[in-house]
């Protein structure tokens, strides 16, 4: 990321500001994800009574992660029965 295309950027998450540098680009990413954070943080302390923001974020954390690794298993998978396929077309050509 160039310094020329660093964007300094403020979110709002559980009620506090928080800066960001980011690149003009990644701009709304990074502001679509954060709202999605906040989201997800609002819902845990409204729907498990977790009082700590800190907790929030965390299960929030341990959440996103979680989904994160499930989708990259399920890439992995996809990409094995990809190469499975090509392997065998390969070799009934």
């Amino acid at each position: 990321m160039l310094a020329e295309d660093s964007k300094s950027i403020s979110i709002q998450i559980m009620g506090k500001q928080h800066q960001f540098t980011c690149s003009s680009e990644d701009e709304e990413d990074l502001k679509q994800a954060a709202n999605k954070l906040a989201a997800m943080c609002d819902d845990i302390k409204k729907n498990t009574g977790v009082v700590s923001s800190e907790r929030a974020l965390l299960v929030a954390s341990i959440n996103l992660s979680y989904s994160l690794l499930m989708a990259n298993n399920k890439i992995e998978r996809y990409q094995h029965k990809q190469d499975t396929l090509i392997s065998t077309l390969k070799n009934a050509l």
